[in-house]
């Protein structure tokens, strides 16, 4: 438990999750500066809501879907590579056991990738109902805010899941390849291969197609709930092959 705090602590404590989740906050707007300016030259009140439908529109944006694996990688996925070539691993292993560290690892890797959304989401949000709400028109009666707020929360527990899988992926492949560089360049090159399938070759497999798990189609089974439940599988996958590579790395050293 300890080394797993340790890593979680490592993981979200980091320079770069804060770099990465500010880059989400700063994409989330920079995908919406023609709607952000149009609502500064408005003359008339922008509609309730105005705000919630920025966000929303700018997760299903290009530009969140071009960078959503390299965002979620960021974080943690080369900390294994660094601390074998740093050479810490060595005085670490000895204090903690081999299955404590890899278990570490694990759990800030998908904490790291996921809670990276989560925050910049958030952020995002908040200050743009910040700005927006002095400008938009009053509430109707009968208005359902807090519908809003659970159509975002289930678009960022999608973020969350995809951003959880990306970073194991990038973990997993810097402890086949043993470079930092895999670690963050092999997310995004899986992304578009299967990206590149499924629009080229194989476009009844929408269940492999990346853009699905965070904006599904009514083609999946239980809705919303089977893209998670899908995409949970595909993070444990990923983490027990990472865990199986970076056991037969470390029992090297």
């Amino acid at each position: 438990r300890k080394a797993i705090r340790s890593a979680v602590k490592q993981a979200l404590a980091g320079k770069l999750f804060l770099l990465s989740a500010a880059g989400v906050s700063m994409l989330l707007f920079l995908s919406s500066v023609r709607e952000i300016a149009a609502a500064f030259r408005s003359e008339e009140l922008l509609a309730n809501g105005f705000y919630h439908t920025l966000i929303l529109d700018a997760l299903s944006s290009d530009g969140m879907m071009l960078a959503l694996p390299i965002l979620a990688a960021l974080p943690f996925t080369a900390s294994v590579v660094e601390d074998v070539k740093s050479g810490f691993i060595k005085a670490y292993l000895p204090r903690a056991s081999m299955k404590g560290y890899i278990a570490g690892k694990v759990m800030a890797g998908i904490l790291s990738g996921g809670l990276v959304f989560v925050l910049g989401i958030f952020a995002a949000y908040g200050l743009a109902a910040l700005w927006f709400t002095p400008m938009e028109a009053s509430a109707e009666a009968g208005a359902e805010l807090p519908a809003r707020f659970l159509a975002l929360m289930g678009r960022v527990l999608l973020y969350f899941c995809s951003g959880a899988f990306w970073s194991m992926m990038g973990m997993l492949f810097a402890a086949l390849t043993e470079s930092k560089y895999m670690a963050y360049a092999s997310p995004f090159v899986f992304y578009y291969v299967l990206i590149i399938l499924y629009e080229r070759y194989f476009d009844t497999l929408y269940v492999l197609y990346p853009k699905e798990w965070v904006m599904p189609s009514e083609r999946w089974v239980f809705g919303d709930t089977g893209v998670v439940l899908f995409v949970a599988e595909l993070t444990v996958l990923a983490a027990l092959c990472f865990a199986a590579a970076a056991k037969r790395r470390l029992s090297q050293i």
